[in-house]
């Protein structure tokens, strides 16, 4: 009998991977509201942090750059890891868990924005090379 092995359970797992990379970004009109109201945030001031993650499109080249040179596996961590770190910071600043002076706290949510486009960029790199 021939071993084949059936690739459901990994494309499950890529497209699950690639639903949820664009999560943040495209549901930023959800929580941006609450944000601008906890940290007393000009709705341009929310525009700009909004933007900022699809202004990074621009870079998309490097993640996958990232993706032909270091493979698929290191990547999908690296992606992940630097996704996860971005998300806490975030999370962390947006809390208020670490008090920013209020003219860089636009800056960094918006640089915080950018390296979420980008890392969930690698992991992505990562999902369409399985397809």
């Amino acid at each position: 009998m021939t071993d084949l092995k059936s690739s459901v359970p990994l494309l499950v797992c890529a497209f699950l991977a690639a639903g949820t990379t664009g999560g943040t970004s495209y549901a930023f009109g959800i929580y941006g509201e609450a944000l601008k109201e906890e940290l007393l945030l000009t709705q341009s001031q929310l525009d700009t942090i909004s933007s900022a993650s699809f202004t990074a499109g621009i870079l998309s080249w490097i993640p996958g750059l990232f993706v032909d040179k270091c493979g698929e596996k290191c990547s999908m961590v690296g992606g992940g890891f630097l996704g996860a770190s971005a998300l806490l910071g975030f999370w962390v600043v947006a809390r208020e868990f670490v008090i920013v002076p209020r003219d860089y706290l636009v800056p960094i949510l918006s640089a915080f924005g950018v390296l979420i486009f980008v890392a969930f960029a690698l992991v992505t790199g990562r999902v369409f090379k399985i397809i």
